[in-house]
């Protein structure tokens, strides 16, 4: 192990406030301390005299979302509390390789817990040296990522229908629960003939709460891949809606919306949204369950109006990957 500034040139961003900058939308990405879409919040019009940081360097959040540490494959500029990252002269290092040490910076998250931030201490933080990374590093195929962002369908014009119109949750969708956690054996990584467990949660990634035996549930609880569920408790958590990207057995606090007609995982991914969005609904300890999850409003799709639907999910970044 050695310390990160062993390996790299750690040095503060552009320190920039982006309510005083133009936003544009082919302008510079304009990485701050968010942990979403690369760090970068927002493209911003060239500022003259102001240097942008170099594509291929590693951004690092200081506080916030602290040390989430992303490869930044543009040039850009920062806001306040990032560090940039660049290896030492002499340092040769493939993307591969900078992705991992942005993995293993994260894995020190634990360590500022209450606030704390890394300004100071990031430079110290322990990594394995380079003779050290795994031998799988070097073979992993980045190639495969290419064009994960673009949409599925090119188009210069794809624009949402009249979503006046509205319709109860029960009307179009089978509304069923999961099942309590105890008796079920609940182990952290997938096993042979196993299936994942989810619970709610405020990211689709976080959901993942164990995997448990196929044969330990009932057949009527283990619901396809495609399938559109619904968190239904947690302060934090309730009423995010996902669509399924594998098979899964959902815990007591989700439940999941069946369609009463065909539809498509475009359709079945805007009805997530528009569930999501009812979140302000249910503060101050209510929770979208029973009688309050069925009568939640949703937009009413018919005729043409499920075609410009379709075409507009088509239209979004990374929606090339729907299936």
């Amino acid at each position: 192990m050695v310390e990160l500034q062993e390996l790299f040139n750690i040095e503060y961003g552009n320190s920039l406030d982006l309510n005083k900058l133009v936003q544009k939308s082919d302008g510079v990405n304009f990485v701050s301390r968010t942990a979403k879409n690369n760090g970068v919040s927002a493209k911003v019009k060239e500022l003259a005299g102001i240097r942008k940081m170099s594509k291929g360097s590693i951004t690092v959040s200081l506080g916030g979302s602290v040390l989430e540490a992303f490869l930044q494959c543009d040039e850009y500029y920062t806001g306040y509390h990032i560090y940039c990252l660049t290896p030492k002269d002499g340092i040769a290092m493939s993307d591969e390789v900078k992705l991992y040490y942005c993995a293993c910076i994260r894995a020190n998250k634990y360590r500022y817990s209450y606030g704390r931030q890394a300004n100071r201490t990031l430079k110290n933080l322990l990594v394995p040296n380079l003779d050290q990374i795994p031998e799988w590093v070097s073979g992993v195929d980045l190639a495969i990522y290419k064009g994960i962002d673009k949409p599925k369908k090119e188009t210069k014009e794809a624009n949402l229908p009249d979503l006046s119109k509205t319709i109860r949750i029960e009307e179009i969708f089978d509304i069923k629960n999961g099942i309590a956690a105890s008796g079920l054996k609940e182990k952290d990584k997938a096993f042979k003939n196993s299936i994942m467990y989810v619970r709610p949660a405020a990211t689709q990634a976080r959901t993942l709460r164990s995997y448990i035996a196929k044969s330990s549930v009932p057949e009527d609880k283990i619901f396809p891949k495609g399938s559109l569920f619904v968190s239904t408790n947690g302060e934090g958590s309730h009423s995010y809606s996902y669509v399924s990207t594998d098979e899964f057995v959902p815990n007591s606090d989700v439940s999941v919306l069946t369609p009463k007609r065909e539809m498509s995982t475009e359709e079945k991914l805007f009805y997530a949204k528009c569930i999501t969005a009812n979140r302000y609904l249910f503060s101050y300890g209510r929770k979208p369950k029973g009688n309050k999850l069925k009568s939640i409003k949703i937009p009413k799709l018919e005729g043409k109006d499920i075609d410009k639907v379709i075409s507009y999910i088509n239209s979004l970044p990374y929606s090339s990957n729907i299936e």
